[in-house]
């Protein structure tokens, strides 16, 4: 075999051997941009997934946090709305004409204990209305006139106080009767 010969043989086999590094090389190649691909999806996904978890659970916060501002606002409407509404009570018990001012002195003269000593604090601008008041229900106290309060009055006994103030009367009663008023405005 001459030289030729042995150099294309050796030429044929290295460009056998070439042809087959390069196949394996692409074939390589190929399952490495396949798994590549395969990774570059399933972190796609999992990101996707990720990001659209992290976005409902962010909705769902941005959700109860509007929810709860709502309540809130509601509720702050309904105490303004129930504070209205004793807050205008107290304007029409102060605007009570003379003879209706004088019966709700007498309704509440009547809750005095009976043969009580002492005296009858009232606005100045109402004296007269509780004096009929008192007159009426044929009670004898010293009238004490004050500028404190606008309507009702206030019993000075020897050992107690009792307080007829209208601001005072709907102070007490409103936490009583706030749930039933609520109840009526928003039912």
């Amino acid at each position: 075999m001459p030289i030729v010969d042995i150099t294309n043989k050796i030429l044929a086999d290295a460009s056998k051997e070439a042809e087959s590094i390069i196949k394996n090389a692409e074939t390589k190649v190929s399952e490495i941009l396949d798994t590549t691909e395969t990774i570059a999806e399933n972190t796609k996904k999992e990101y996707t997934q990720r990001t659209d978890k992290v976005l409902a659970e962010n909705e769902k916060r941005i959700i109860s946090v509007a929810e709860q501002e709502v309540k809130l606002e509601i509720d702050r409407a309904k105490r303004t709305a129930v504070d209205t509404v004793f807050e205008n009570t107290l304007k029409q018990l102060l605007s009570l004409p003379s003879k209706e001012y004088e019966e709700m002195i007498l309704s509440l003269l009547n809750e005095l204990p009976e043969n009580a000593n002492g005296k009858i604090v009232a606005p100045k601008e109402r004296k007269k209305e509780t004096e009929n008041a008192l007159k009426k229900a044929n009670l004898k106290y010293d009238i004490e006139t004050t500028n404190e309060f606008k309507g009702g009055f206030i019993f000075l006994g020897e050992n107690f106080e009792s307080n007829f103030v209208f601001e005072e009367i709907l102070r007490n009663k409103k936490s009583a009767l706030e749930i039933e008023v609520a109840h009526i405005l928003f039912n």
